[in-house]
């Protein structure tokens, strides 16, 4: 058990007791140079100690990790296309859509003719490319008609007869060619339309949406606006070197200070298999009215480090010297203040660990 607020008043004596406590009074430290160094007190200061034990404990060391609460699921919408006008946007900020739900719709108007210009004589060529078997029969067929009818050279007619299939083979590469570029032509095209034309992916929420869309010109990739799935929420750090310090299926205090749901929670990490840059946690228990805000800060206490039952002192009863050693103030005999080196373990948040130079019970200065 600690003790605090004991005092003791000290009484020394001489000129050399007045000057040391001017030199503390002005903030200097005394630092060992052997076992023990005796400071005296000037008998009229009015100083009294704060007094703790040195005492068997737990020494722990927390840090803060930085999270922020976010939906899983989220749509970025950006401009598949650039340089073209904005025509219309369907939707406002805070609005709830459904997947394929039309959001934005880019100027489109000269895409709509090219496509039914494409779209017509694809039909049209296809119709005459159809009429072709017809045709060269019905030319063959007078061919032969005539050859009947008139008689002549057998070796003519098939020569006249080639020539009839040669001619409309020529015809139907033609039409075929310029059926494949069209329609190739009019799957770009229709690409293009429908990039002009931006949907939702899934159900959602609108938010975080560009001011002033409409008549605006697109910029390819630019940002428009983020749809985001309300259903599962979620906080998420950004500490993959504190990542090894939380563990499978125990909870960790986060403490959000200001703002909406500002309280004490308690989380759980939370699909840890897919941890890496980035790290995920739920909510296990918190206020009542808790965090519901995309965006919204928290700061999580992991324990980094910790000893168990260790002889201890406070953090504010170490010192520190110029050759990066520890000491302690005590009390000697007589009431006489001294300095005593100590071999420090952990430092934690409050406690430090004693190793060596202090036994159990033994009194420090606090200040």
């Amino acid at each position: 058990m600690r003790m605090r607020g004991k005092s003791i008043w000290l009484k020394g004596i001489g000129a050399w007791g007045v000057l040391a406590f001017l030199l503390c009074g002005c903030g200097r430290q005394e630092t060992p140079e052997d076992d023990v160094v005796v400071v005296e007190q000037d008998d009229g200061s009015g100083v009294s100690y704060v007094l703790e034990e040195a005492a068997y404990a737990d020494v722990v060391k927390t840090q803060k990790v930085n999270c922020k609460y976010r939906q899983i699921q989220e749509q970025e919408v950006t401009f598949p296309l650039g340089g073209r006008v904005v025509d219309r946007v369907y939707v406002e900020e805070g609005d709830t859509v459904k997947k394929g739900q039309l959001l934005v719709e880019l100027s489109s108007k000269d895409l709509q003719r090219k496509i039914e210009d494409l779209e017509y004589r694809i039909a049209r060529n296809e119709l005459l490319l159809g009429y072709l078997d017809d045709e060269e029969n019905n030319e063959i067929s007078s061919l032969w008609v005539s050859y009947l009818a008139t008689g002549g050279s057998r070796e003519d007619l098939d020569d006249r007869i080639d020539g009839v299939r040669r001619s409309y083979r020529y015809q139907r590469e033609d039409y075929s060619d310029a059926l494949t570029a069209d329609r190739e032509e009019l799957a770009l095209v229709k690409k293009d339309y429908q990039s002009s034309r931006i949907y939702a992916t899934m159900d959602g929420t609108v938010y975080d949406m560009k001011d002033f869309l409409v008549g605006s010109t697109s910029q390819l990739g630019e940002r428009v606006m983020s749809v985001m799935d309300t259903s599962e929420s979620l906080f998420e750090a950004s500490d993959p070197e504190a990542a090894k310090f939380f563990h499978e299926g125990e909870t960790v205090p986060m403490t959000i200070s200001f703002g909406d749901g500002a309280g004490d929670y308690l989380l759980l990490p939370c699909r840890m298999d897919e941890w890496g840059d980035t790290q995920l946690f739920e909510v296990y228990e918190g206020p009542e009215n808790g965090a519901t805000k995309v965006g919204t800060s928290g700061a999580i206490t992991v324990v980094s480090d910790s000893r168990q039952n260790v002889l201890t002192v406070s953090l504010n009863a170490v010192k520190s010297a110029s050759d990066d050693r520890y000491y302690v103030y005590v009390l000697g005999e007589g009431g006489i203040r001294e300095a005593r080196w100590v071999e420090t373990g952990l430092f934690g948040d409050s406690l430090v660990e004693i190793k060596s130079g202090l036994t159990e019970g033994e009194k420090v200065i606090l200040k």
